[in-house]
């Protein structure tokens, strides 16, 4: 993990089905594993990372196209 120090808080209302999901997700990735299960807040925190670096990569490349795009007129 990065030394970045956590100050921010995010708060999420989820069902009851869905805390559940998180989890069994959080369990099936233990006994994958065979490790001891993260806390939900280190789960989320890291799915949330994976998805800004999905998205980043994705604006990455949109704007390359735009510039890209942009050049060629």
């Amino acid at each position: 993990m990065n030394n970045h120090k956590l100050t921010k808080k995010l708060q999420v209302l989820l069902t009851e089905d869905e805390v559940a999901g998180v989890n069994r997700c959080i369990l099936n990735d233990a006994v994958d594993t065979e490790t001891r299960p993260v806390s939900v807040s280190a789960w989320i925190r890291d799915l949330i990372k994976k998805e800004l670096s999905i998205k980043f990569k994705e604006q990455q490349s949109y704007i390359k196209n735009k510039v890209k795009n942009l050049n060629n007129k």
